[in-house]
């Protein structure tokens, strides 16, 4: 999926993230949670679930127009009998407001949920 009129470029360039990773990675492969770079984020936010997809493409456009920082790369969020869980949560700040991405992993990192932190 395409955001229509959404400059791929310039939303990583606004991305002021201190740590950003490595480089040359695609989200299939991508498996340390502290490697997730800028083009990651907009990775998926560009293949964001059906449910996902309005906020994403939302997230996008603000994402190209101001500042923004990877925040919070959480661990997986289990239950307590459960050894290891699918989903994973990144943070981002834009413009002085928190998101929280939620994120599964199968055969590759997707973006299922966003939602902005209070």
């Amino acid at each position: 999926m395409d955001f229509y009129g959404f400059d791929r470029s310039k939303a990583i360039s606004h991305c002021d993230s201190l740590a950003l990773g490595r480089a040359g990675s695609d989200t299939d492969s991508v498996r340390g949670w502290n490697r997730l770079r800028p083009e990651h984020i907009v990775d998926l936010l560009d293949g964001a679930s059906a449910d996902a997809r309005q906020d994403a493409r939302n997230l996008a456009s603000l994402l190209a127009r101001i500042a923004w920082r990877i925040q919070l790369q959480a661990p997986a969020q289990g239950k307590a009998n459960q050894l290891v869980s699918n989903v994973r949560e990144v943070g981002i700040t834009v413009g002085g407001r928190d998101y929280r991405l939620q994120l599964t992993e199968g055969t590759r990192l997707q973006l299922e949920r966003i939602a902005q932190v209070a």
